[in-house]
Order: structure tokens, then sequence, then C-alpha cells
């Protein structure tokens, strides 16, 4: 599956919180973040967008 590189704006104590929580629980950022898109989309309307595996 192809990769996209993406830039986001977001308030810098959440993400360093966030980084801080994926690096403890042995995490990359970019997969967590992926992951909870997909769970976000699964049961909304949104599920039409992504493809699963």
């Amino acid at each position: 599956m192809a990769k996209a590189k993406v830039s986001m704006t977001i308030d810098q104590h959440v993400y360093a919180r966030f980084r801080q929580y994926c690096r403890e629980n042995g995490m990359k950022v970019s997969t967590k973040v992926e992951q909870m898109m997909r769970e976000s989309m699964k049961n909304s309307s949104l599920s039409q967008f992504i493809k699963e595996k």
C-alpha cells in the first residue's frame, strides 16, 4: 500500500503528550494516527472511502 506524507497543525502540548504516549507504548505516532483514523471511519458513513487490506 502506498503511503502519503501529510502536514497538520496540532496543538504543541497535545502533540508532545501524544508522542510521549506512543514512545512509552512502543508505537510510531504515524501508525497510531492511521489506526485511529481507520477506527473512526469504520462505523461511520465515511467507511465508503477506505479500503480494508
